[in-house]
C-alpha cells in the first residue's frame, strides 16, 4: 500500500463525518491523551467482525453502521508502549471499533491490515478513547509523548 493511501485512510478515520453519514464532534488530541489508559504504537495485523452475539462474520461485504449490530475490530500487535495506566497492555490487543461508522469488512481488511500507528485506548477492554481520532499517524509521536509528559 502506498503511503498516500495510508495517509488518506488515517485522515478518514480521524475526522468525523468524512467516512460516513454518522458524525462525531472533534476532540482535541490533548484531551484524548489525558483520558487514555494505554497509548501504544502498534501494527494492525488483521481486521475482523462479529455480530451482536459475538459470532464471527467472514462475509467481506458485511457492514457496520446505525441499525446494525455488527462490530468491527482491529487486532493489534503492540510494538511499543508509550503510556500504560494501571497495568501494561498485552503484546496483542483486540480493539472494538464504534459500531456506528459505515464500513465494510473487506474494505477495512484491504486498506488497514499492515498499517502501523499510535492507538489511544481506554479500559481493560482496549476500547478507543474516543470514536474518532483514537488512531494517530506515527509522525505525531513526539507530540503525543509531549502530551503524555504533561498529564496531571
Amino acid at each position: 500500500m502506498n503511503s498516500m493511501k495510508v495517509v488518506v485512510l488515517l485522515v478518514l478515520m480521524c475526522l468525523p463525518g468524512l467516512a460516513s453519514g454518522t458524525s462525531v464532534l472533534p476532540k482535541p488530541l490533548e484531551e484524548m491523551v489525558r483520558e487514555a489508559d494505554h497509548i501504544v504504537v502498534a501494527k494492525i495485523v488483521s481486521v475482523d467482525m462479529v455480530d451482536g452475539g459475538g459470532k464471527p462474520i467472514t462475509d467481506r461485504e458485511a457492514r457496520t453502521g446505525p441499525g446494525l449490530s455488527n462490530r468491527m475490530r482491529f487486532n493489534l500487535e503492540v510494538q511499543e508502549v508509550l503510556f500504560a495506566g494501571r497495568k501494561s497492555p498485552s503484546r496483542r490487543l483486540r480493539v472494538p471499533l464504534w459500531s456506528m461508522w459505515h464500513y465494510s469488512l473487506g474494505t477495512m481488511q484491504d486498506d488497514l491490515t499492515g498499517v502501523t500507528g499510535i492507538f489511544l485506548l481506554k479500559s481493560d477492554a482496549n476500547e478507543p478513547v474516543y470514536p474518532a481520532g483514537f488512531q494517530r499517524p506515527l509522525k505525531e509521536k513526539n507530540e503525543v509523548l509531549r502530551l503524555i509528559g504533561a498529564r496531571p
